[in-house]
């Protein structure tokens, strides 16, 4: 009878666990603090009271904060110093790479091959001999890329090119039968309005925002027309930037837990998910807007669900970790409107045209111009170049009134330290510049951006929920603690670049 217990006991399937991380783009610490009311006692997503946490960057920017958040380590070590650089005069994705062909679209291709150090994910696969699955879905290539790692078994992102989720031939030839399809359908005719318009409506009193610069046709108040019938390229990028983006990356994510069945192998497997709608919303609006606040509900609401359904079958062997990339300045009319008098805007491509006409006037006409770019807070020259010209473009940078520090490349070691993150010898520009509080630096064409190492950027929330862990009690959350904490979960210890403690211990 024993033995036949035994045998039984021996036969009967093992089960695993899941741990899920959550990286909601733009979330704000500040966001879940206004809104705690509206998420309800158990908090955003059903994750409970969030901790603040840090990122000690000035490039607070979606593939440089994911990328800490994967590695623990800032693009000083990682490699990743913002959503790009440039090359010999060109502009380039840190996700580019022709060796990666995206399905559906071989003219392009993707990877986080410029990633200098592992990810979670690839420590995990190299400390079980690839036991566990490492999966990844999100609504950008960049936070599935560069969480995910080169050694994950599938990332999948929402790809503009063919308005499908995708990926690469690097994870697998082609689209798994569970991925879900023609996704754009779904939204040819929505018509984006506000799923709590009461709340919403005591919240932000204003329908319109003065700063806003709604794109692709969607309308500058609800009702917004993100759908007009047509299936086609402009679709897919009012899709991308409405809450549409989120849902359709959670659809995704739920069917490959269950085509998967991540957790209920013999080991622990790694989900994580990227939701990317409210910084394409609040780009085009700003903070204080119904739009963004709507778009922040709408993810609580489905995420909270998606959850809650991983919690029905998985009980205690689900654990969840959620976090954000960076936050969002408010918007120079909202300061105006709250007598806030503080901050202001730097136009960038006036500001571009100002050093083009200084290096003329100093060095001499270059019909081309001499600045290349100003992108993710750095400086970019156009090659050739003097080293006259650095110097002359850094005097006039720190006559801006807006800018806090202007430091040169052989000046960033003598820098803060969110300055010496943000540096990587080869990938960075000729500068790094840093913003005053409340200041952004932006595009005409946007309302908002983010890009600075103050709170408005820097601090975001982190919430846990993981039978056995808590968070750590002792103030701020730094960044380059949730690559440990992660590994914490999956019961194995943390990449190699991440030197710093875990955000979570033991209850």
């Amino acid at each position: 009878m024993i033995f036949a217990l035994l045998l039984l006991a021996a036969s009967a399937p093992q089960k695993g666990r899941l741990v899920v991380v959550a990286v909601i783009d733009q979330l704000r610490y500040q966001d879940v603090l206004w809104l705690a009311p509206e998420l309800g006692s158990r908090g955003f997503a059903g994750l409970g009271t969030p901790a603040p946490m840090r990122y000690d960057t000035v490039v607070t920017e979606t593939a440089a904060d994911h990328a800490v958040l994967s590695t623990g380590a800032y693009a000083d070590m990682n490699g990743v110093v913002g959503n790009r650089f440039y090359v010999e005069g060109a502009r380039r994705e840190l996700v580019e790479d022709p060796s990666c062909p995206v399905w559906g679209a071989p003219q392009i291709g993707r990877s986080s091959a410029m990633l200098r150090v592992p990810t979670v994910g690839d420590a995990f696969k190299l400390g079980t001999d690839g036991a566990g699955r490492v999966v990844s879905v999100a609504v950008k290539d960049r936070s599935a890329l560069f969480l995910a790692g080169a050694s994950a078994d599938l990332a999948v992102w929402f790809e503009l090119e063919t308005g499908e989720m995708a990926s690469t031939t690097c994870y697998a030839p082609g689209p798994p039968p569970w991925l879900p399809q023609h996704v754009l359908v779904d939204w040819k005719d929505w018509v984006w309005t506000m799923s709590r318009p009461d709340a919403i409506a005591r919240l932000v009193p204003q329908a319109r925002n003065e700063g806003s610069r709604p794109a692709n046709d969607v309308g500058a108040e609800f009702p917004h027309p993100v759908g007009n019938g047509k299936i086609d390229k402009r679709l897919a990028l009012a899709a991308r930037n409405s809450p549409a983006a989120s849902t359709s990356a959670l659809r995704t994510a739920s069917a490959a837990v269950k085509a998967m069945a991540l957790g209920e192998s013999n080991t622990t497997d790694l989900l994580f998910v990227a939701l990317s709608s409210v910084d394409g919303v609040g780009h085009q609006f700003g903070t204080l807007t119904r739009e963004r606040v709507d778009t922040i509900l709408r993810t609580h609401d489905e995420l909270g669900a998606f959850l809650s359904g991983l919690r029905a079958r998985l009980g205690k062997r689900l654990s969840v970790l959620l976090t954000s990339d960076h936050g969002l300045n408010p918007t120079a009319s909202d300061e105006r409107r709250l007598r806030v008098g503080q901050g202001g805007t730097i136009d960038l491509d006036g500001l571009i045209q100002k050093l083009n006409r200084a290096l003329d006037e100093q060095i001499g006409l270059r019909r081309e111009g001499w600045v290349l770019a100003i992108d993710g807070s750095q400086l970019w020259l156009r090659s050739p170049f003097p080293p006259k010209a650095v110097q002359a473009a850094v005097e006039v940078l720190r006559r801006e009134p807006g800018l806090w520090k202007v430091i040169p490349a052989d000046e960033i070691d003598a820098a803060e330290s969110f300055v010496r993150h943000s540096w990587f010898a080869g990938r960075s520009g000729q500068a790094m510049l840093v913003t005053r509080p409340l200041w952004t630096m932006k595009k005409a064409a946007d309302a908002a951006d983010h890009g600075s190492p103050w709170n408005d950027d820097a601090l975001v929330p982190v919430s846990l929920q993981a039978p056995g862990f808590r968070l750590r009690r002792n103030g701020v959350i730094r960044a380059t603690q949730i690559a440990p904490a992660i590994a914490a979960l999956l019961d194995a210890a943390p990449p190699a670049a991440a030197l710093d403690d875990p955000a979570i211990e033991h209850e």
